[in-house]
């Protein structure tokens, strides 16, 4: 593995660049190159320099360029990433960062697809497809401000028609790849001249071997998605429960039957966290945004009305919270949809106001939150399990946050459990890690001043960190033990470990068939 460079190999490197991609779009300054080696959780090596393409050629010129220098190419999104996932691990490093890869080719709601650049965020393709009345079947995560395309199709993404549909992953029809010798792979139908990606699953499916795959085969440069039309009204539901046996019961009831678009949901006392943390100014913009997004005045001065008097008083009472978003093309059959919810739930929890549900039907992609509450730094861990495993899973879990809750206080550190549900048979069992420490300049760049000002930056706590490392440690290592996939896999989740050696071997050999040198984002996967 080449580390470095040496002072002549870098400049004849940065001039053969410039000369590709133009002066402007290679980016030399330390504060960029601090920023996009950042991620939420931590910092990787400074690269020599940040590469912003803007077109699939220059992509392909930039990565034949940087390849032949012998120096890493990582690849990086909306940086949303708390997994290592494009965070450079040696000196002799570039970023490709996609944001100047954001067209959206072709929008065809005929045949219900669109081709799109992997730069372009999930908001933004969100607003381009709402006057053509459709949407992706999986339409982004709640970080779809930043987050884009390309990064949810490389590393995994949940959210919206996620508890219909699955991952994002699922609304891939066809890739536009750029390899490491600068070739460029289409996959799917348009492989063949005069086809369109309408249709996957013609052959071996070589777009399904290219996602998820932590960027590690190559650099997405389009991705065409599948569209559905958008459902005419929408709702939602909110239960408490005072266990989380109960909540499990209900949770898989209501995801078997496919009754829910989204499911999300936190413990109660993250919860209580969050609303204590909120300002006025915030609960106004928010309960702005409710009123607008009514069908009519009345109807979003009631919701505002209901919010503002019931918003949290089921917070002092409930142990677990969950929130059931669903979508109807006609009334009769939303009103189907929430009773069958109802029925599903039955007398193991009980009905809350849904200001979950109804702020996120408003407002889906809010300012996305890389700090927690009061601005305290924030890792968050999953691990998606079936309904089955996921009792045994929780109890694990408890067990060994019990037999650490002296030294979790010790250095002020917090566990708080999120959870959401892929598919019919998929719960995302989500840990979320707190603790009081320095920012880093991602934090501060992706937040506005307005939310900064009502955060309190924390001093630098080694001590503390290197413990939230232990303990990311420890709690992945038990969802392992528990069979857990993973989303957003980056230099995380343990995706080789004991994986068959035919498997592994077959990963190997296609990875050194699309990548020779091993200089793709090297490490992600797993891989070299």
């Amino acid at each position: 593995m080449q580390t470095s460079l040496d002072p002549e190999s870098r400049q004849v490197l940065l001039d053969n660049l410039r000369q590709a991609l133009g002066a402007e779009q290679v980016i030399t300054d330390d504060s960029t190159r601090r920023l996009v080696s950042e991620d939420v959780y931590r910092s990787g090596h400074l690269p020599l320099a940040v590469l912003r393409p803007r077109s699939t050629a220059e992509v392909a010129a930039a990565v034949t360029a940087v390849v032949r220098a012998g120096c890493g190419l990582f690849v990086r999104g909306g940086g949303m990433s708390y997994t290592d996932a494009y965070l450079p691990d040696r000196d002799a490093a570039v970023i490709l960062d996609t944001s100047g890869l954001n067209k959206i080719r072709e929008i065809n709601a005929n045949d219900l697809t669109v081709t799109v650049e992997a730069g372009c965020t999930w908001a933004a393709l969100d607003a381009a497809l709402a006057p053509h009345d459709v949407r992706p079947i999986f339409w982004g995560p709640m970080s779809g401000k930043l987050a884009t395309v390309g990064g949810g199709m490389s590393q995994g993404a949940a959210t919206f028609g996620s508890g219909r549909h699955g991952p994002s992953n699922v609304a891939a029809l066809g890739f536009e790849v750029v390899l490491a010798d600068g070739r460029v792979l289409v996959t799917g139908g348009a492989a063949q001249p005069n086809h369109s990606n309408f249709f996957r699953h013609y052959g071996p499916d070589l777009t399904g071997l290219f996602t998820s795959d932590a960027g590690a085969l190559g650099v997405k440069t389009a991705v065409t998605l599948q569209l559905e039309p958008r459902a005419k009204l929408g709702d939602g539901l909110s239960f408490a429960f005072d266990s989380f046996e109960n909540l499990a019961a209900g949770v898989a009831r209501v995801s078997r039957a496919g009754l829910a678009t989204e499911v999300f949901g936190a413990e109660t006392a993250l919860a209580r966290q969050v609303a204590d943390a909120s300002t006025f100014k915030s609960d106004l913009k928010t309960l702005w945004a409710v009123s607008q997004a009514a069908r009519n005045p009345i109807t979003g001065i009631k919701r505002v009305l209901q919010i503002a008097a019931n918003g949290r008083r089921f917070l002092k009472d409930s142990q677990y919270t969950i929130s059931f978003l669903t979508e109807g093309q006609s009334g009769a059959e939303l009103r189907r949809n929430l009773r069958g919810i109802r029925a599903a739930i039955g007398s193991e929890g009980y009905e809350i106001p849904n200001t979950m549900a109804t702020i996120t039907r408003a407002m889906p992609f809010p300012e996305p939150m890389v700090l927690g509450p009061g601005g305290r730094r924030l890792l968050p861990l999953h691990g998606i399990v079936p309904h089955s495993i996921v009792g045994p899973l929780h109890e694990a879990v408890q067990k060994y946050l019990q037999d650490q809750s002296a030294v979790c206080r010790e250095h002020d550190v917090d566990v708080f459990l999120v959870y959401s549900t892929l598919g019919r048979s998929g719960f995302l069992y989500e840990l979320v890690i707190y603790w009081q420490d320095e920012w880093n300049t991602l934090h501060r760049a992706t937040l506005s001043e307005e939310v900064l000002k009502y955060f309190e930056e924390g001093p630098a706590r080694p001590a503390a960190r290197q413990y939230v490392d232990e303990l990311k440690t420890a709690l992945v290592d038990i969802m392992y033990d528990h069979g857990a996939a993973h989303l957003q896999i980056g230099r995380l989740y343990p995706y080789t470990r004991d994986r068959s050696e035919p498997s592994m071997a077959l990963l190997r050999q296609i990875k050194t068939e699309v990548d020779p040198t091993g200089l793709i984002n090297p490490g992600a996967l797993g891989l070299s």
